[in-house]
């Protein structure tokens, strides 16, 4: 497999593998999404196999939409399918159009509610969500959440393109005014969060300037070709679909320990995507098992069919005391699990000659890198696939920590695969 990774790829060290050039594009800029790709790697893709109107692209973790949205672009059919109904709601919203008039109409009227505010009870003294919770830090500062949820509460319940793109902007607005920000695997802090004194006004301000991004970018691009995009769960949902695929591009949880949905927890709650922490409890269920934060069914220690993966898995078990939490093993075994059932739905549900790129990390427990990469490819190749290669995209930085002292970087890669 070694011989596989080609450490010279055409995209390596070009940010195809980070959200930074896509949040400055039309659309794709409308909700900064940290775990995001380029737009360029899915151009490239496609334009590698010359895929075009005839075809259908599938991402089957599809995220804020990047993949589906680059097809919308160039008039390609695209499914998406994403577990969290949060960025599900960006992906769907990122490629509807509407009528100027319209979206400035209802602007000023969400503006005017805004201003005058509304009492946010749900959330105003649960968990962390304002200093109303009697904690020590909370995310928002309540005449932020009060401005907030004037707008969304006016919103909420009118159905239209112009009304799901002014939530989105509401969403994205009151994340920038937050006292927290993503970082990693969680929410964290911002230095001297209590001296910014977030108010109405620095959330107006936001609201303003990310409604204009949007005004602007419904000017210039029209969305002729829409995505479907489907909130569920991709290890269920695939097999009961009916589409056929020519070419997918993906990037899936990093098995990296992130769950995913408590990093989204507050668009989860201020959206109304979920109501409550069962609901959230049930979310992390329905995802892949990369993290430790649910007790999902454990992985079958007798069916591993990877050599690479059965001698990493048999290491660290003998070696618990040297990771940060002793269900580490049954998760990489778990998530392993769960691809080699998608690798198998993917292959089923493609053409002939469908390609499919997927965009993963490498790992570290226990002061050893897992070759997530290399495990993934030799169980796709015993699934329905031929590996073309693996593409080296960069090194990512990695934190030191006790757990793994003399791993400071980590290899991104994207793996190419052709249906046998």
């Amino acid at each position: 497999m070694n011989s596989y990774i080609n450490n010279s790829f055409k995209l390596k060290d070009k940010d195809a593998s980070s959200f930074i050039e896509a949040n400055q594009l039309p659309r794709h800029r409308w909700y900064y999404y940290k775990e995001g790709f380029s737009p360029n790697l899915v151009k490239d893709a496609i334009e590698t196999y010359e895929i075009n109107s005839k075809n259908i692209i599938l991402d089957p973790f599809n995220g804020s939409g990047t993949v589906t949205l680059t097809a919308s672009e160039h008039n390609i059919p695209s499914v998406g399918i994403e577990v969290n109904p949060f960025t599900s709601f960006i992906s769907k919203t990122k490629t509807l159009n509407t009528k100027k008039k319209v979206l400035s109409e209802l602007f000023e009227k969400t503006y005017e509610q805004v201003n005058s505010g509304n009492n946010f009870p749900e959330l105003e003294t649960y968990s962390t969500f304002t200093e109303l919770s009697n904690k020590k830090k909370w995310l928002f500062n309540l005449e932020v959440l009060r401005a907030f949820y004037g707008g969304y509460s006016f919103i909420e319940n009118i159905k239209s393109n112009a009304s799901e793109l002014i939530k989105l902007a509401l969403l994205t607005s009151i994340m920038e005014v937050s006292n927290a920000k993503k970082d990693g695997k969680c929410l964290r802090y911002k230095p001297k969060w209590q001296e910014k004194k977030y108010n109405k006004k620095d959330f107006i301000k936001a609201f303003i300037k990310n409604y204009i991004k949007i005004e602007q970018d419904i000017k210039i691009s029209n969305i002729k070709q829409q995505p479907f995009i489907h909130n569920s769960d991709t290890r269920t949902f695939l097999k009961k679909n009916n589409d056929k695929f020519d070419l997918i591009i993906t990037s899936p949880p990093y098995l990296n320990t992130f769950d995913y949905t408590d990093i989204y927890r507050p668009e989860l709650f201020l959206g109304k995507f979920i109501l409550n922490s069962d609901a959230l409890y049930q979310l992390r269920l329905k995802t892949i098992r990369s993290h430790i934060q649910a007790k999902w069914k454990l992985p079958n220690t007798n069916n591993i069919d990877s050599i690479l993966l059965n001698d990493i898995f048999k290491r660290l078990s003998k070696n618990k005391e040297l990771l940060m939490h002793p269900r580490i093993p049954q998760m990489i075994l778990a998530y392993f699990e769960d691809m080699k059932l998608i690798f198998g739905d993917l292959s089923n549900n493609s053409n002939k000659n469908a390609h499919l790129w997927m965009v993963v990390s490498n790992s570290a427990y226990a002061n050893e890198e897992i070759p997530v990469d290399l495990i993934l490819a030799d169980i796709a190749t015993k699934n329905g696939w031929k590996l073309k290669e693996i593409g080296v995209l960069r090194e990512i930085r990695k934190r030191k920590t006790k757990y793994s002292p003399d791993i400071d970087t980590l290899r991104e890669s994207v793996i190419i695969l052709e249906k046998r």
